[in-house]
């Protein structure tokens, strides 16, 4: 198994070494709470030919700890690695440390069409910081990626990632001397003579990400399509975009160091749907216009395993998530143009055949509906949370969530208010770690212990006043295993 495919090889063509007898195998570690893939070329030589940043590492990790894994989901311990090619050939992941939670990187398997809320200055800030005293085809781009991502729905932030990846910054002669950001028809056999040429920087950025990703790799009747995300050779734009095995995570990679130079904001900003997780399933899975099996079929997945999806929402057994293709103002077929819209291009898959592997932070993932609030108290109820190492969030209202996902962090005290709705107040106490219950505060008061190592257990909330019992209060938590 490679980049999460098993295929065959000649066996005149390769080498075959005694694990005991190898100088290096890839593996992966935890660094400072980061998960490193360190990928070597030549087990005979005791040198990687590169160290990936996955992100945020999964808490049944250990730090320093080696890990195994060719799929890049399930991970396995060095005294495991013989089970872990009995799961490979048995179509399992029995053995695997994370047997029933397979993991994601999150960049590498978060769709295009989704979108940064990185500014022009940000974005510029930390491109002319990595080409600084070079010439380079990037220099302050980052507005030309940020118009076409809302022109066309391919997340520029990503597409950052992979014109870093292709043209070492903007840096490589065919990105200097071709204007091509991404290496487009720069086949492997003479990249330089048959990569294109563009009459500028800005006219390869619109081609990439309108013909490219929209019209192309992103749109499911097309026959690149792998599903619209970096992804592996298992599936994702890897597979038809680039030979190299590794493409899609080490744009990944550059996309978890800009994020982390902001605090890792935009990590688990969406919640993310598998399908196939284990990679030897294959549906063929039905992309429908509305919530019904009797609803109109837009098109079907075709049969790659592990293919990722954002969830907008959950209804009659359906995910809502956003289509990868462009599609018709009718939202009933896939449309020619690359021009795309964020709000209305969304369709539904049967939650029976897709898992969701992370929640992210606009809470519409799991296993409730989609949150509704009445116009009659929208906006009545704010809340805020205190995150461990990130201080007070911003208020949040309306089913916004507090708190983080898939951060190890603890969320150690919160501050709920009612405004504007006569007779109706709210009370609440929480049970902190080591300490107990808090006693009972109300109307903006801070319940927990901010500041402190204690976290939140429990939570009691009640509305109190005169109309208490004219409305309901609906809440829920999500719980580190």
């Amino acid at each position: 198994m490679l980049s999460g495919v098993i295929g065959l090889v000649n066996p005149g063509e390769v080498q075959v070494v005694d694990i005991n007898q190898a100088s290096s195998l890839s593996y992966y570690t935890v660094s400072n709470g980061r998960l490193i893939h360190k990928i070597t070329t030549n087990i005979t030589k005791a040198s990687y030919a590169s160290s990936l940043d996955n992100g945020p590492a999964p808490n049944y990790l250990q730090e320093s700890g080696t890990y195994y894994s060719y799929d890049g989901h399930y991970f396995y311990t060095r005294e495991n690695f013989s089970k872990m090619i009995d799961d490979y050939n048995g179509g399992t992941r029995t053995n695997a440390i994370n047997a029933d939670n397979p993991y994601y990187n999150y960049f590498q398997y978060l769709p295009l069409r989704s979108k940064t809320a990185y500014t022009t200055d940000q974005l510029n800030n930390v491109l002319n910081s990595k080409i600084a005293g070079r010439t380079s085809a990037m220099t302050n781009m980052a507005g030309t990626f940020l118009n076409y991502q809302n022109q066309y729905g391919v997340n520029a932030l990503i597409a950052i990632g992979v014109a870093a990846n292709e043209s070492a910054w903007g840096t490589s002669n065919i990105a200097r001397n071709k204007n091509n950001l991404f290496g487009l028809n720069a086949v492997d056999t003479s990249p330089g003579q048959s990569a294109n040429t563009y009459s500028s920087v800005d006219s390869c950025v619109k081609t990439f990400m309108e013909t490219y990703m929209s019209k192309r790799y992103l749109n499911p009747n097309a026959g690149v399509y792998a599903g619209g995300y970096l992804g592996n050779k298992a599936s994702g734009m890897n597979v038809k975009y680039a030979s190299d095995p590794y493409w899609g995570e080490k744009n990944a990679n550059i996309v978890w160091m800009i994020d982390k130079t902001y605090s890792n904001s935009e990590y688990a900003n969406y919640t993310l749907a598998v399908k196939d997780t284990i990679g030897t399933e294959h549906t063929n899975l039905n992309v429908r216009k509305e919530a019904s099996t009797s609803s109109t079929r837009i098109h079907t997945t075709k049969k790659y395993s592990n293919q990722s999806f954002i969830v907008l929402g959950n209804q009659n057994g359906f995910y809502k998530v956003q289509s990868d293709g462009a599609l018709n103002s009718e939202r009933s077929a896939i449309s020619d143009s690359g021009n795309y819209n964020y709000d209305n291009m969304y369709v539904y898959v049967s939650d029976s055949y897709v898992k969701i592997v992370l929640e992210g932070k606009n809470g519409n993932g799991g296993n409730s509906e989609e949150i509704s609030v009445p116009d009659s108290v929208k906006d009545v109820l704010e809340y805020e949370g205190y995150v461990q190492e990130n201080g007070w969030s911003d208020s949040a209202k309306n089913g916004q969530i507090i708190g983080t996902t898939g951060k190890n962090l603890s969320l150690n005290a919160i501050k709920l208010n009612v405004n504007d709705l006569d007779g109706i107040g709210i009370e609440y106490r929480t049970h902190i770690s080591d300490i107990g219950w808090q006693d009972t505060v109300k109307n903006g008061e801070q319940s927990g212990t901010a500041g402190q190592s204690n976290w939140i257990e429990a939570v009691q909330i009640k509305l109190t006043g005169n109309n208490a019992s004219n409305y309901d209060i609906y809440y829920r938590a999500m719980f580190q295993k």
